[in-house]
């Protein structure tokens, strides 16, 4: 009896090669589960980054309901601290109004952050330091989850009199169309840059629903701009979420959704390809909310005008030294393009992205 239980003792532990056996298969599932894991996980980051542009897109209606009009997209005001030496091409004499507060920030009562919004001071420039405040604030209905670093407030590394010297990000933009030229670059051509302006959001301007002759359905109002995307030196310099500036606030279609998977990162004015158009996190294109409401995702693989891979700048599209965007004789928009403007008269189809 006592030789029998001990060899049934023997037998109840794992050999060398069982131990082996067992490992290799848990090795195996953890590889089948983890995929699925990581997409159950991005889809449910999807779903948040779609309810935050839904949020937001309801929030501009609100707004559109009480003022009879979108807010302006970038809104400007006298600047002393400003020089025209530096910011103009060419130079004025003249005083120089510079960008100020966000279409975020026109929204904070319609985002249920009515506190905020009375914080702001609207008497001074979003830059100064009584908004200092306001810029250090993080708002987490403009973070897409997917974003990893875009929730981690940024030093600036200037003087609060200036520029904040905290500040948060956004994960989303506003649709200025197919270009936004930098104003201050342009200062004396800044009339003519404004009337060429041809998204939901300009300079000095706020439109109506019924200007967008389009159609609400075929406009993009907000899309997204990943901020982890950017380099470490770069991105706290970048998406603040309280100005105007685009490539902070604003984006525009001149280049390719997604731009880092497709063409080098460009310099354009004081801005750059990466920051100045749509991108996000999500495989295979990003989530934009349109004027009518409605929040969709569109591919990567959307139609875009041509463009060349080298420069990432579009073929047939030129720009003078005013700061004037030309396109050649036969120049076409892409469908891309033409879902950013609110009056080119073009005609989508929603199964062509």
């Amino acid at each position: 009896m006592t030789n029998r239980l001990r060899r049934r003792v023997s037998r109840s532990g794992f050999t060398l090669i069982e131990l082996l056996v067992v490992i290799t298969i848990i090795g195996v599932l953890i590889g089948l589960l983890l995929p699925a894991v990581q997409s159950a996980r991005e889809a449910a980051h999807r779903i948040q980054c779609v309810n935050n542009l839904k949020q937001l897109v309801l929030a501009l209606h609100n707004y559109h309901d009480i003022h009879g009009s979108l807010p302006i997209g970038s809104p400007r005001m006298f600047d002393p601290d400003l020089s025209s030496s530096i910011y103009t091409i060419p130079p004025t004499s003249g005083p120089i109004y510079g960008e100020n507060q966000s279409v975020f920030v026109s929204l904070l009562g319609q985002l249920e952050l009515q506190p905020l919004y009375n914080a702001v001071n609207f008497s001074r420039s979003i830059y100064t330091a009584p908004n200092s405040t306001v810029f250090g604030t993080g708002i987490a209905a403009l973070w897409c989850p997917s974003d990893g670093t875009v929730g981690q407030r940024g030093a600036t590394g200037g003087d609060s009199v200036t520029s904040p010297p905290f500040v948060h990000f956004t994960s989303y933009v506003g649709c200025t169309g197919t270009w936004f030229p930098e104003i201050l670059q342009h200062y004396d051509n800044q009339a003519a840059l404004k009337q060429r302006i041809n998204g939901a959001f300009n300079y000095d301007v706020a439109y109506s629903f019924a200007s967008v002759t389009d159609g609400l359905g075929q406009t993009f109002a907000f899309g997204e701009t990943a901020h982890g995307l950017l380099s470490t030196d770069d991105q706290p310099w970048w998406h603040w979420w309280a100005d105007a500036v685009t490539g902070d606030t604003l984006f525009w279609t001149l280049y390719p959704l997604n731009p880092h998977r497709k063409v080098a990162n460009i310099s354009d004015e004081y801005s750059e390809a990466f920051v100045s158009a749509a991108s996000s996190f999500h495989p295979g294109g990003a989530n934009f909310a349109f004027l009518d409401g409605s929040v969709r995702f569109v591919k990567d693989t959307i139609d875009t005008w041509p463009f060349d891979p080298k420069t990432g700048f579009p073929r047939g599209v030129s720009k003078t030294s005013g700061g004037i965007y030309i396109l050649a004789p036969g120049t076409q928009f892409g469908v891309y393009q033409a879902l950013s403007t609110r009056n080119g008269g073009e005609v989508v189809d929603a199964a062509s992205y």
